[in-house]
């Protein structure tokens, strides 16, 4: 997976050099409204600073937290001696879920499982899919703890995309394809 997928946490005021009296508004109008001797900053400008102010894990203090709620940095850390590589996919601006990738021998088993219980009648093709989503997710999910009755009242679509998201970084889903 490309390093595009990276959460980088940084306070865009600073960046951009905002006070609480600025206010965001679309291009088309800064053009029309900034004063001439003031610069637009650049999507890659920004993109640069950030960077600069982001910090690997690995430089965090182990008992940093990430975010308000979140996992210490210490606790990526860990998991990624684990699992090699750790993931984090913002559903929200304040709900983060971290996981991890899946490899081979737990998609075998995930769909050894899913077909016995299709066979065996105890699933249709639909409750199938969407058992699949739900056991990836409650395997490759670290933090916070995937809890399927909590996840009962809210956010149906998340096992869904959390899964897609696993299996999309465990090689299932091509970077690139070309013609040779």
């Amino acid at each position: 997976m490309s390093n595009q997928r990276k959460v980088q946490v940084s306070n865009v005021e600073d960046i951009l050099g905002l006070d609480d009296t600025d206010s965001f508004v679309n291009e088309d109008s800064i053009e029309e409204e900034v004063d001439p001797p003031a610069q637009k900053i650049s999507e890659e400008e920004v993109n640069i600073e950030t960077e600069q102010n982001a910090k690997a894990i690995e430089d965090l203090d182990d008992e940093e937290i990430l975010w308000e709620d979140g996992p210490t940095a210490g606790m990526i850390k860990e998991w990624k001696t684990s699992y090699n590589e750790v993931y984090v996919t913002s559903i929200t601006y304040e709900k983060h879920i971290v996981w991890r990738v899946l490899n081979r021998s737990e998609y075998k088993q995930i769909v050894k499982k899913m077909e016995q219980l299709i066979q065996g009648g105890q699933l249709t093709s639909a409750e199938a899919n969407m058992w699949n989503e739900e056991t990836i997710s409650e395997l490759c999910i670290l933090f916070p703890k995937y809890d399927k009755k909590a996840l009962s009242g809210s956010m149906a679509g998340m096992p869904s995309l959390i899964a897609q998201e696993v299996l999309e970084a465990s090689g299932f889903v091509a970077l690139e394809v070309r013609q040779l």
